[in-house]
């Protein structure tokens, strides 16, 4: 357990809109999303690469489509912008751009992923 576990502050500090997700929630219900989201990322992060790989953008756009959902909902806003981008940029076909752009969304999610896991007491903070 670490000072951080379900601390709305540290999500705050951390870039988290808590006014659109956790305080609309409620913390039980966050709670459950925000775990749901940190056990299922790492698949959808395998089916984004795989479709990235195979220059699928149709696939690419669907998956991020999904974690911009997810991440609008638990108000990491500037993840849910980042994947928008993606998906949109994807639905035109525009490979180069996901391609130039890859690394910092996967960058962004990390970043996020670490704040999810660490607000979950999944984590420590060091």
């Amino acid at each position: 357990m670490n000072n951080y576990m379900y601390n709305k502050e540290f999500l705050k500090v951390n870039g988290v809109d808590t006014a659109s997700s956790i305080d609309s929630f409620g913390d039980e219900t966050y709670n459950e999303i925000i775990t749901i989201f940190v056990n299922e990322i790492n698949d959808r992060i395998n089916k984004i690469n795989e479709a990235l790989n195979n220059n699928n953008m149709v696939d690419y756009a669907t998956h991020v489509h999904a974690i911009k959902g997810e991440s609008g909902y638990l108000g990491f806003t500037n993840l849910a912008k980042m994947t928008l981008d993606h998906q949109l940029k994807a639905e035109a076909n525009d490979i180069e751009y996901v391609r130039n752009n890859y690394q910092a969304l996967m960058n962004e999610l990390a970043r996020v992923i670490r704040v999810s896991k660490i607000y979950l007491g999944q984590e420590s903070f060091h």
